[in-house]
Formats: C-alpha cells, structure tokens, sequence
C-alpha cells in the first residue's frame, strides 16, 4: 500500500473519530392523507437552517447532521397544503422519526401546524441512552457537568454503574478529554456553554473505543448568526462545612487531640491516661518530652527543642485554618453572536467566562464556528 493510501486512510478515520456522536437526524415518510400513498419529491425543510430534503420514491426523507436541540419541520408539495411540526427533539446520536400525512388543497390557505408527537420508547436504540438538554439543564439546582450527570440513576458524579472514573469516556464535540496517564475525565465546561448531554451506561456502539462503564457525549452550543447575546448564571450558597462531624481543625480532633491535650502531649497515648479503647481512636504519640530528647540525644545543637518548644513549633506548623467561613460564588457568562465585520452568515463565536470565586476556578472557552450559506 502506497504511502499516500495510508495517509489518506489514517485521515478519513480521524475524521471520522472526531465527528463521532456529536449530531443527530431526523428521518420520516411523507404520504397523502385519504389515500396514504406516498409523495414523492415533496420539500422538507428545518426551519432557520439550510438543512433539509426532498423524498424519495417511497415517501422518505433523511435530514443528517443535525445538531442537537429543538427544531421546526416545514413539508411543502404543489397541490398540498403547506405543514409545519414544531417542538421536535434532536438527541446526539440517534433518530428522531416524523412521519407527517399532507392533506390536498387546490387553493393557496394557511400553513397547517401541529406540535411534535415523538416515541417515548426508541425501538431502534439497543443502548441504555439518556439525554439531557440544555433546557433542562437550566432548571436543575447545579453548577458544574459532573453535578447533571450526577442526578441520573446508577451515576455518582462521573463514575457510571459503579465503575472507576477511568473506565468512563468523557467527551466533548466529539473529542475525548480523559487523561492520557489516569484515563479521568477532564472536566471545567461551563453550563452556559452546553446544548445538550448525553449519557450512555451500556450497549454503546463501537465508535466509542476505550470505555467500559459508560460513555458522557456533550455537545456545546454555537452562538447565533443573526444577533448577539448573552447570558449570566451566580450562584451563592451559605458557608458550610464540607465534611462530617468535627472539625479538622479542632484541637479535639483526630488530627490534633494526641498532639495537644495535656493528659497525653507530654508522656504519651500509652502513658496509662486513655484506655486501650480510647488509643485506638487516634494517631499513637510518643510525647513531647520523648522528642525534645531525641533533639538533645542527636549530638546536633542547632535543633535542641524544649517540649514545650517542640509542641509550640507543632502548632506555627499548623496554625492555618481552613475552615470555611466564606460563602460559595460561582459565576458563569458568556456572550455570542456573528463575528464583527463578517458576513454573519459565515462566521459566529461564543464566549464562555465561568468562575468560582472561593476556588479562584478562572477558565475561559473560545468558539468560532463555519456556517455553511
């Protein structure tokens, strides 16, 4: 095989790697509403796209590489009345099937509109799949990917059916963002930024390599060709402690309590003050008197400790606390819309800016998309 064969191969499967589950299609037959023969040749048409289709000689159509989101279907044919479906969902990876009868009309009247009657149940769909939109998205109590993922069922935080986290494959517009060393998610996408999720816990095809619990599929939104906008989310929740029970830092805590209570600092855990139930609760400690000999014991003198002297550097070691007294602030804007002095039916660009205020998280998301004419 020719050096140039290879290459070309090799290509046309990154191609093909890269593009993998990041849209979705509509398909369905167009028939004559009395008779329920198919139309042939009828126009089908996503409105406020150029995405659409003509049917074939068995009435049917398919629309491929539809991104996901909702859409309104517009079906014309000379001697039908004009038929526009709205409210259609598009989900990443799968078909969304419209099958629609035209009825005739002689004389030019108004467009016919019915809302979307879509399955529940997707007999075509041999994988355990669930889809998030961004609509959804909006009315969750979240702040970060991990935490929508996290309300599905058999999912805590990113690890799928009690999987590792390196056994899931976090993808983004069809790019995988798992380590290269662990195989963990990489995430930090801000939700302003995200159109829809998918989330597959079984059953999933073979284009997804490298994944045993589960695969995480996010498609990020696009900013419009038409206009510009913008969009703000803060957060603000009350300080709270982020861990059970006592606090860390508490002189009487697991951390501190053998280093600093009086009955054991000095002599030690085994000195007889704490029974055998007691010393198991803690760290073992031989005492501050045990180390300050030590110190002298070691022949050098530029460490010679006093126990008081030894257990007062213990504590200026120690003397940051992290409890939390600070409320948490998590910020997340962006703003879209068509590219300055461009055609705004080329080029549009979306602008992510999330931050959390407490975690000083400052990451920035950059897009800047081709839009077909």
């Amino acid at each position: 095989m020719k050096l140039r064969t290879k290459f070309l191969i090799a290509a046309i499967y990154l191609f093909c790697s890269l593009m993998a589950g990041v849209t979705g299609k509509i398909s369905g037959r167009i028939t004559d509403k009395v008779s329920g023969e198919p139309l042939i040749g009828a126009n089908v048409l996503l409105q406020g796209t150029s995405n659409g289709a003509a049917t074939d000689i068995g009435g049917y159509y398919h629309i491929i590489n539809v991104s996901p989101g909702y859409y309104d279907l517009n079906i014309n044919m000379i001697g039908y009345a004009e038929k526009t479906v709205t409210n259609i969902r598009v989900e990443i990876d799968l078909t969304s099937v419209i099958d629609v009868s035209m009825t005739i009309e002689a004389l030019a009247s108004e467009a016919i509109i019915v809302q979307a009657n879509q399955k529940l149940v997707k007999t075509d769909v041999a994988s355990s799949q669930k889809s998030i939109s961004s609509n959804q998205i909006s009315e969750m109590p979240v702040s970060s990917v991990s935490e929508v993922i996290g309300l599905s069922a058999g999912v805590s935080g990113l690890s799928v059916r009690g999987g590792g986290l390196n056994e899931t494959q976090f993808m983004v517009d069809g790019l995988v963002l798992n380590d290269e060393r662990t195989s963990e998610p990489t995430t930090g996408i801000p939700l302003s930024a995200v159109q829809d999720i998918s989330l597959q816990t079984g059953g999933f095809g073979a284009e997804y390599r490298n994944a045993r619990s589960g695969v995480i599929n996010v498609v990020t939104r696009e900013g419009s060709k038409d206009n510009y906008s913008g969009t703000i989310s803060i957060r603000h929740s009350s300080p709270t402690q982020k861990h059970f029970g006592k606090s860390p830092y508490d002189p009487e805590s697991f951390w501190f309590k053998p280093y600093l209570d009086d009955e054991v600092a000095w002599t030690g855990t085994n000195n007889g003050a704490w029974d055998e139930y007691q010393q198991r609760q803690y760290p073992s400690f031989d005492g501050w008197n045990s180390i300050s000999q030590q110190t002298l014991a070691d022949g050098d003198p530029s460490n010679d400790l006093t126990p008081a002297g030894a257990q007062k550097l213990f504590t200026w070691e120690h003397r940051l606390n992290g409890a939390i007294k600070d409320p948490d602030v998590n910020i997340d804007a962006g703003f879209g819309g068509p590219v300055p002095f461009f055609s705004s039916k080329l080029f549009r660009f979306l602008f992510e800016h999330p931050k959390d205020v407490n975690n000083k998280i400052n990451t920035k998301k950059f897009f800047l998309s081709f839009i077909k004419t």
